[in-house]
């Protein structure tokens, strides 16, 4: 037997039967670490593009603690998905550090500004000096706080005064910049859009973890552009923050319009550098007057103020 070792199991999964074996999987002895679409990054003129398979399976990941030999371990997995009838396949098998805790290393503290952002399992010593902490579990959700374009929206939110604004936060993630709004005094509760499912979930994890309660956020799940989705979002919005990539933010243009209030403020990341006088002239054409700009590597966060 090896002590503190654990299989991690990679699957594929056909897209019609992912529900039925995320229920099922989690009565089982396995551990669910996560499910993602199988997407290939690109590099476009317009900056970084994603191209998912919409068609093929999605990955699964699972865990179980090294108790027998690998061969048995994969035996076992191998008999347990031949009930999915060939819509489940194992494609690859690690061994790999204890997953209760390993991940964890890749997750630290990160100052920004006047904040820290910091797990929940952050030692406690690290923090000591801290003046303001922001507790993150990054979970299955995006948002961590180490990317350039996440800690430049915070940057920009800390030279604000939030007390009573209405905010938008589309494209939420795990929720921090949400959850800094509340912590700062927006009204409540802000609204958290996000396409992933799983940002639900995360985005109230941590609204916990900052002892707020749920009802401070009210998280949508979906396009911000479909209507079914739009209508549950607020009427007007002094802040909006929009941070999901350049030419997603130049589609979402008539949302942010649809919802900005007169004279609201537009937080607007993941541009690159390449595509930065494109987006910023777009919304220049709406209306918008460019106020300040950051810049962390090839990555673009600017503030607009909407013109009466």
């Amino acid at each position: 037997m090896t002590e503190n070792m654990w299989l991690k199991y990679t699957l594929l999964i056909e897209r019609e039967t992912e529900d039925p074996f995320v229920a099922e999987v989690l009565t089982s002895p396995y551990t669910l670490g996560w499910i993602e679409p199988q997407i290939e990054v690109l590099t476009t003129e317009n900056g970084y593009d994603f191209a998912e398979d919409t068609d093929g399976p999605v990955v699964g990941y699972l865990f179980e603690p090294m108790q027998d030999s690998e061969e048995a371990h994969t035996q076992r997995l191998r008999l347990y998905i031949q009930r999915w009838k060939g819509h489940v396949s194992l494609k690859e098998v690690e061994l790999v550090p204890e997953e209760n805790d390993s991940w964890k290393e890749e997750f630290r503290e990160v100052q920004v500004g006047n904040w820290w952002i910091a797990p929940t399992w952050t030692d406690p010593q690290a923090l000591e000096t801290a003046e303001h902490i922001l507790w993150i579990d990054p979970g299955a959700a995006f948002g961590t706080g180490y990317h350039g374009t996440t800690q430049d929206m915070l940057l920009f939110l800390q030279e604000l005064s939030l007390t009573g604004k209405r905010v938008l936060d589309i494209g939420a993630g795990s929720g921090i910049l949400s959850l800094y709004c509340v912590l700062n005094g927006a009204s409540q509760p802000v609204c958290a859009v996000d396409i992933n499912p799983q940002s639900e979930y995360q985005v109230l994890v941590n609204a916990t973890n900052n002892h707020l309660p749920e009802s401070t956020v009210n998280v949508v799940i979906g396009d911000a552009q479909e209507p079914s989705v739009a209508d549950r979002l607020p009427e007007m919005s002094d802040l909006i923050l929009l941070n999901i990539g350049g030419d997603e933010d130049i589609a979402m243009l008539p949302v942010v319009e649809r919802h900005m209030a007169p004279e609201g403020l537009l937080l607007l990341s993941g541009i690159v550098e390449w595509n930065r006088d494109h987006v910023i002239t777009m919304y220049e054409q709406a209306g918008y007057r460019l106020e300040k700009e950051r810049q962390t590597d090839e990555w673009i966060t600017v503030m607009l103020r909407k013109q009466r």
